[in-house]
């Protein structure tokens, strides 16, 4: 296997356990093989005190963070995904029972629904919706909204909302509130299911690396700091990964999120114990704070020139996120950080998991129509194809949290009229992608043996595209 440039501070090889691995939870599925089956050997490791797996830190991975331990006890491995159905439906607090209990009886139903209905949907149905999809666009590019409403009517008396997958995804986008229950319920244990979700499919593993690779890659051995500035942190589950190398390399290490929402202060509270208290556990004294857009360049501004790397790091739209972000936030984030970058050393990331609902090329509403649809189709293949058919409870739960947000008339209509083309990028320079991290992605999603794909674009060849049989899912990016 090839070495990294930056060899001192990553590994080559994928980690043999995801960083939501608290339990050491492993599924043997077609997607385990694909996602967490490269070992990390002491002939493929290029540090030599193991980053990802030595024999003092065994398992230095995001469930670390809430309960730090050494202690890697394979007898606890759970070995198939019929446990995935346990794992949404079950937690280890004994007050939540009553409530697990219910999103099992809701999601049951459901899943009878589908047995009981036809397996074998008639190719003429599905180009039946397909077209009344595509009619449904063009009514609403031409103003036609009295039609568009007639040609929803049908939709709606014509789709299976647990049949295939267009039937799925028109079900959400045109669907009336029928899912609120269950979206309320599920979000109970989103702990549990976003841990499954992050640990079996490559989206937000892949945007991860991707980014964090090419943000080690390019630290300067001079500076004394790094300064992540996160758009997004949620979970914190990216980070991990960068306290660790951050800590070996003997810097200090500041991550500052920026305040979206009122009603982000939990999470965030928590989070920051969370990474804190990880990157103890390394000696790395690390800080963490949260601060509104406005203030970000007088914060930055008034701190050591030329001592500290500043990184401005932003995920949108990948999948485990269950949640979009408005446009304009993201503009307004990217302009910082290109105002900041002409004065600062640093490098923006940006991983991009809602490529379809950009404007790209598109001249007219139809074709950002299908493009999206085209996107969110291959998202859910990709999805369905990890789990047999009896294990459609726990497919639906994955669905409802982690892509029915994404999926809405209402919203993708909005977003055309918006007609806000990203220009925030523009001016700067692409930081290559490494043909190291090129091939350790090809080999997480084994290329040639599954149906994703790996390949670089961009005219800087500075942008690195997961896809699922040649549709782009996410999309990560780097620039200076």
């Amino acid at each position: 296997m090839m070495m990294m440039q930056s060899k001192d501070l990553i590994q080559t090889s994928w980690p043999n356990q995801s960083y939501f691995h608290s339990n050491s939870y492993y599924c043997e599925s077609e997607h385990h093989e694909i996602f967490s089956s490269i070992n990390s050997t002491p002939e493929n490791s290029i540090v030599s005190s193991g980053l990802y797996g030595c024999d003092d830190y065994p398992l230095l991975e995001y469930d670390q963070m809430q309960d730090p331990s050494p202690v890697y006890n394979e007898s606890q491995n759970i070995n198939t995904l019929d446990d995935v159905c346990r794992w949404l439906c079950d937690d280890d607090d004994d007050d939540n029972d009553r409530e697990s209990e219910e999103i099992q009886s809701i999601i049951t139903v459901a899943a009878d629904a589908m047995e009981e209905s036809n397996d074998v949907i008639e190719p003429e149905s599905q180009t039946g919706l397909e077209n009344l999809l595509k009619a449904y666009a063009d009514g609403m590019s031409t103003g036609q909204t009295e039609l568009a409403k007639v040609i929803v009517k049908c939709i709606r008396e014509k789709i299976n909302p647990v049949g295939q997958t267009l039937d799925r995804i028109a079900f959400k986008l045109f669907g009336e509130n029928q899912e609120e229950y269950i979206n309320q319920e599920s979000m109970r244990n989103f702990k549990i299911a976003f841990r499954v979700f992050y640990d079996i499919f490559p989206y937000g593993r892949f945007a991860h690396f991707t980014a964090n690779s090419t943000i080690l890659e390019a630290v300067p051995a001079h500076v004394e700091s790094v300064h992540i500035v996160d758009f997004d942190p949620g979970e914190g589950s990216q980070w991990p990964q960068v306290i660790q190398a951050i800590a070996q390399m003997k810097k200090s290490l500041i991550i500052t999120s920026i305040k979206l929402d009122q009603d982000q202060d939990s999470q965030f509270h928590q989070t920051r114990w969370h990474l804190c208290n990880f990157a103890r556990t390394f000696g790395l004294n690390l800080k963490v704070q949260e601060i509104e857009i406005g203030q970000l360049v007088n914060l930055i501004e008034g701190r050591k020139s030329g001592k500290e790397f500043v990184v401005f790091n932003c995920m949108v739209g990948l999948p485990h996120m269950g949640k979009t972000r408005k446009t304009n936030q993201v503009t307004d984030f990217l302009n910082v950080a290109k105002h900041v970058l002409a004065q600062n050393q640093g490098i923006i990331t940006f991983g991009d998991g809602e490529e379809g609902e950009r404007m790209g090329n598109h001249s007219d509403y139809p074709s950002f129509f299908d493009n999206n649809l085209a996107h969110y189709k291959a998202l859910y293949e990709s999805i369905e194809c990890g789990f047999p058919s009896y294990l459609n409870e726990a497919r639906i739960a994955i669905e409802t949290l982690f892509l029915a947000p994404f999926i809405s008339s209402k919203s993708w209509f909005q977003k055309w009229e918006e007609r806000i083309e990203n220009t925030s990028l523009d001016g700067l320079k692409g930081v290559k992608m490494s043909i190291e991290s090129w091939n350790e992605a090809r080999e997480l999603v084994k290329e040639g043996e599954s149906q994703y794909g790996i390949r670089i674009e961009g005219g800087d060849a500075n942008e690195m595209v997961l896809e699922w049989r040649g549709v782009p899912l996410v999309k990560v990016s780097a620039w200076v």
